[in-house]
């Protein structure tokens, strides 16, 4: 699968580097390339447009507040699968959508005729580099309206050993947008980074 990273900050290059190694084509969709602060990327840094015209998925893995900046940056996403793998977090560290609306929601507003996909967002970067914990694989939630578009990202995941578990159409991004700040919150109880969703099943 050709896939087109928009933010090649850590979460970004952690789960490129994922794809790249379960024989995905990945490139980081970046405004100037030969910025320095790119030069470990290579070649796999392109200029926006050129790195997402002919993927068949875009992973949005930016700051919330440059959402949709760039969104409208890379150009016409229509029939694409778009995965948001952002938070919508403000000031304070609150969720600036809940209840009627979320994040996701938001992104298929920015995104007309993307296939929106909510995934990745409910657990860190040290669980995508290592989904693995004592031999079980981390559950990952998502959800999204295309049925397609969501087997394809659920495929994804398992490819890069994570036990991916759909939770339905793209509102539910409205219950996994909090359950991202349950995780974060739980870092500072644990004192820990390096754990991840589960589900226990009786029979």
């Amino acid at each position: 699968m050709r896939i087109a990273i928009l933010g090649a900050g850590k979460v970004g290059q952690t789960l490129g580097a994922r794809f790249r190694a379960a024989g995905h084509d990945v490139r980081y969709a970046v405004r100037n390339p030969a910025d320095p602060k790119y030069a470990e990327l290579g070649a796999a840094a392109r200029p926006v447009a050129d790195a997402v015209r002919d993927a068949e998925l875009v992973l949005l893995a930016t700051p919330w507040s440059a959402a949709e900046a760039a969104l409208l940056g890379a150009g016409p996403l229509t029939g694409k699968i778009v995965v948001d793998a952002t938070n919508p977090i403000g000031a304070g560290g609150v969720l600036t959508h809940g209840r009627d609306d979320s994040g996701a929601e938001q992104v298929a507003r920015w995104a007309p005729g993307a296939r929106v996909v909510k995934a990745f967002n409910s657990i860190g970067r040290e669980v995508m580099a290592n989904p693995t914990f004592n031999g079980r694989a981390a559950v990952l939630w998502l959800c999204g309206d295309d049925p397609d578009a969501t087997r394809a990202v659920a495929g994804l995941a398992s490819a890069i050993g994570f036990e991916p578990l759909v939770l339905g159409p793209l509102a539910r991004a409205r219950v996994l947008e909090p359950a991202a700040l349950l995780w974060i919150g739980a870092t500072g109880v644990l004192g820990t980074r390096e754990f991840a969703w589960g589900v226990l099943r009786r029979g």
